[in-house]
């Protein structure tokens, strides 16, 4: 292809550019994609019915006339289909012999407004006789110019025979001259036609597609830039309006692009069986819909950071199963609303919805369930991300509760789902919202021990219990519960104010050394499991230790300050927090240790107060 030729095209292109903007867009107000659709529908049923019949001589009607006319159009034979068209007595200035010519710019013109529905066309020799109309002559339509509206008529002439035939009436091919020139194509639009191959898709001629497809290209790429451009500035705000890059990116970049094909599309003259897609705004539905769902993600992602800030994980979990759904409701009306601008009836939508909503429903039973389930813990907030709970046999951290199911990693680090419908249904332990936990044993003490060291070893046990700065008042005992054939049993029972589990192995820890050492220094022992047979040397017992421990309780009778069942309240409070916790010596300091909620509010309405 020579220099030449390019050079041809480009500035054909560049006049294009400026014509498209000034192209008539008039749109039947009373054609949509439905009719389109039943008329098509109907005229090939027609068409298939009148091809499988006998039929009468093309021409002998008004419906075979126009059947003959289309299949010639179809095989691109102009020549044949003007045989239609009645050519006589026409104005000087249109010559009969460029018919096909005519004939070719009426059908473009016609395209452009109107579409052909075979039913209304009459099947009958004389034609329709109650049109009000002189018996020669139906109307087929009309085109709608400034001026008002151009009748296109058919008509019963001479066919040279000595018979009659249907043709388009010579008065509608009088004017349409006057017509392409007011609403044709302009010279290089017919340049570029002519030079580019015949083809055609989509209701669209060849040029038309050229331009769309570089439409599409070329609206890409400019969109792109725009795009790029919007993204350098929102990085300056991103910090504040978290996601804010990616919704130029794509919804808004989408938004642009879409809408700019849309009034390409719209620019291009298109016949009605193309322009139907555009004149309801599909596009522009589309468009709408992706930066409405783009503006949903920008708030959700702009909220989700503002409550990560606020420490608020379980809000954010809940916001995401609402964010989906909200983007079905918004898709399920922006739907509903392209249909009925596409004159389909909303209240046959809606019954049809209402009925597929049930047949829906019935077989999607369980996953509506487990939707129920994950709006339940939402609801109720059982547990919440990060917490750590026992759902049957499975133990581990809350990672994610979605719409169908609920994310656990166990211990060993797998990962199980389960079905919110069971997990909302079924007994749920949650270890993240104890508030204290608790400290418990059951010493089961040596029988060679006196009724005396026992006595000591509750005394100080208590006394251990009631001085601890971590142990709380709620359910302190130390009690000598039992006297079983092995061993006594003494039971030692108090709650530490906290209810993270590190932080109680560290308090328990400090307990149990010191329930040593006061064993230690009582000379106490721990009885050996199970029966055994011993034999060894007896080991005499510590008479110095079981004297001082009689001693000790004799003048506690003496003094009447034995103290069973329990300490005075003036002896409890002297030992209340006098035992040292950290102990002495550990790296741990008072400062480090984790306070109880108790305590904290203590510490606040101190420093509020000061």
């Amino acid at each position: 292809m020579g220099r030449h030729h390019w050079r041809k095209i480009f500035s054909i292109l560049f006049v294009l550019s400026i014509q498209c903007s000034v192209f008539s867009v008039t749109a039947a107000d009373d054609i949509n994609l439905k009719k389109v659709a039943e008329a098509e529908k109907r005229s090939e049923a027609i068409t298939e019915a009148q091809g499988g019949l006998i039929m009468a001589r093309d021409g002998e009607t008004p419906l075979t006339a126009l059947i003959a006319i289309g299949q010639a159009i179809e095989e691109n034979d102009w020549q044949a289909a003007a045989e239609f068209v009645d050519l006589r007595y026409l104005p000087k200035g249109i010559n009969p012999e460029d018919g096909p010519e005519l004939l070719r710019k009426l059908v473009i013109l016609w395209n452009k407004q109107n579409i052909i529905d075979l039913s209304q066309i009459s099947d009958q020799p004389t034609g329709h006789l109650n049109d009000k109309l002189p018996s020669y002559r139906d109307l087929l339509g009309v085109l709608e110019t400034n001026t008002g509206p151009v009748p296109v008529y058919m008509q019963h002439v001479p066919d040279g025979k000595g018979g009659k035939i249907w043709k388009i009436s010579n008065a509608t091919v009088a004017k349409i001259p006057e017509l392409w020139d007011e609403y044709g194509y302009s010279p290089q639009i017919e340049a570029l036609a002519n030079f580019l191959p015949e083809f055609s898709a989509f209701h669209m001629e060849n040029w038309q597609l050229l331009i769309l497809s570089l439409s599409i290209l070329f609206g890409w790429i400019g969109t792109g830039l725009i795009s790029l451009a919007a993204i350098s500035i929102a990085k300056h705000f991103e910090p504040k309006i978290a996601g804010l890059s990616r919704f130029c990116g794509r919804s808004l970049r989408w938004f642009l692009y879409l809408s700019l094909l849309q009034y390409a599309a719209l620019a291009l003259g298109l016949s009605v069986r193309a322009r139907v897609w555009f004149d309801n705004s599909t596009l522009l539905y589309l468009a709408n819909t992706i930066l409405i769902l783009g503006l949903v993600e920008l708030y959700s992602a702009y909220k989700s950071k503002q409550l990560h800030d606020q420490d608020k994980s379980y809000s954010v979990a809940l916001l995401r199963p609402m964010v989906a759904i909200l983007k079905i409701v918004i898709v399920v009306v922006i739907a509903l609303m392209w249909f009925e601008s596409s004159g389909y009836n909303m209240a046959t939508i809606l019954t049809g919805l209402g009925v597929g909503s049930l047949a829906i429903a019935l077989a999607a039973q369980k996953p509506l369930e487990n939707v129920f389930g994950a709006l339940t813990l939402y609801a109720a907030r059982p547990i919440k991300p990060g917490d750590f709970c026992r759902f049957g046999a499975t133990l581990g951290v809350v990672e994610e509760i979605g719409l169908r199911s609920t994310r656990i990693r166990k211990l060993d680090r797998t990962v199980v789902h389960i079905p919110n419908s069971v997990f909302s249904s079924q007994e749920l332990e949650n270890f993240s919202v104890i508030d204290r936990r608790r400290y418990k044993h059951d010493l089961r003490i040596s029988l060679d021990t006196t009724k005396e060291q026992l006595q000591m070893l509750l005394m100080e046990l208590r006394k251990l219990l009631l001085s601890h700065p971590r142990v709380l008042e709620v359910a302190q005992r130390a009690r000598f519960l039992a006297i079983e054939r092995d061993a006594f049993v003494v039971n030692v029972n108090a709650y530490i104010d906290t209810g993270d589990i590190n932080e109680y192995f560290g308090i328990a820890e400090d307990l149990n050394f010191h329930l040593l050492n006061i064993m230690k220094e009582l000379d106490i022992h721990i009885a050996p499991i199970g029966q055994n047979v011993v034999l060894n040397n007896a080991v005499p017992a510590d008479l110095e230790v079981q004297q001082r421990a009689e001693q000790t309780i004799r003048q506690l009778i003496d003094e009447e300050a034995l103290p069973f069942p329990n300490y005075s309240e003036d002896t409890r409070d002297k030992f209340k927090d006098s035992v040292a916790y950290p102990p002495i010596g550990s790296v741990t300091k008072p400062k480090d240790v984790l306070k109880s909620p108790e305590e904290l509010e203590v510490e606040n309405e101190i420093e509020a107060k000061s």
